[in-house]
């Protein structure tokens, strides 16, 4: 997996703000001598942007909670008649093929291939995200499986997509981003679903 991609966003904004405004309460003279004003300056600024990432947060938190189990259900709906899985990059993609002979042939692949995967974990519904080679993928996770190599694929049904989709771990760009905290491939098997630790230390993750 590849380095962690650096970026800005509310949630740390929101605590360095509280950071700084935490630094101006403490240094506040406690006498009858004129406070900083470069700290009284940071003070303002870090409350104001305290508050209103405070209140962005707390928008996303009740609209995206929303919007998630929307789709959710949308989803649980849709695998019920999903019948066929497609896979792009280091999984299979069928849509690229339109030649009959190929697409028959790509169909046998794919079978062999998922008839090839073992399954270590399907014990729920897990939404997670995550950087993946042709773009940022949503995913509901519903299965974890090894191949003979040990390395470790994701499936599950694609929001970006709206199929069923296996991502290789080996493939993601960024950490497993799941309930607003984000996780390596290991921490994410042994923290987040459960998984054993010392079973996790031979998988290639």
């Amino acid at each position: 997996m590849s380095t962690k991609k650096s970026k800005i966003t509310v949630k740390k904004v929101f605590i360095f703000s509280l950071i700084i405004f935490a630094i101006y309460i403490i240094t506040f003279p406690k006498d009858d001598s004129p406070p900083n004003s470069i700290m009284v300056t940071l003070g303002g600024v870090s409350l104001c942007s305290f508050v209103i990432c405070g209140l962005i947060l707390l928008g996303r938190a009740i609209f995206g909670q929303g919007n998630r189990n929307g789709r959710i259900e949308k989803c649980r709906a849709c695998c019920c008649c999903t019948k066929k899985a497609s896979v792009q990059t280091a999984s299979y993609n069928d849509s690229n093929y339109t030649d009959n002979n190929e697409y028959e042939q790509k169909e046998q692949d794919f079978e062999k291939f998922k008839n090839s995967l073992t399954t270590i974990w399907s014990s729920g519904l897990f939404s997670i995200s995550f950087e993946y080679s042709d773009g940022k993928r949503e995913l509901l996770l519903d299965k974890v499986q090894i191949n003979s190599y040990n390395e470790v694929y994701f499936s599950g049904y694609c929001f970006d997509s709206n199929d069923q989709r296996t991502f290789k771990t080996d493939c993601l760009e960024s950490y497993i981003e799941y309930a607003e905290k984000e996780y390596s491939p290991r921490r994410f098997l042994t923290e987040a679903l459960g998984l054993d630790l010392e079973y996790v230390k031979e998988l290639k993750v």
